[in-house]
């Protein structure tokens, strides 16, 4: 909670519970912020993609942020920003 107060984001939410029954275009601009523990083994988990992280990351929070324009996904430690990763959308 405290990684996810000090970017001082507003969070949104879907308009509807219900899921669209189709495919949705890919967006072209925003960002996506995620909060993750690092564990022990130094991993970064995305939806399903494994990044490697500095062992100053080991046990704690960190906010990882996808910009979808630039496609890139940038790691925030509290406000300092500690790694940027490259970031394709499929």
């Amino acid at each position: 909670m405290k990684a996810l107060a000090a970017t001082k984001v507003r969070l949104r939410f879907p308009d509807q519970e219900k899921a669209p029954s189709h495919r949705q275009k890919k967006p072209e601009n925003g960002r996506y912020h995620l909060v993750r523990l690092i564990r022990s083994d130094m991993k970064l988990n995305i939806f399903g993609e494994v990044f490697s992280v500095a062992p100053e990351l080991r046990l704690e929070y960190v906010v990882a942020t996808i910009d979808v324009k630039k496609q890139k996904l940038k790691l925030f430690l509290g406000k300092t920003q500690v790694d940027e990763f490259d970031y394709k959308l499929r």
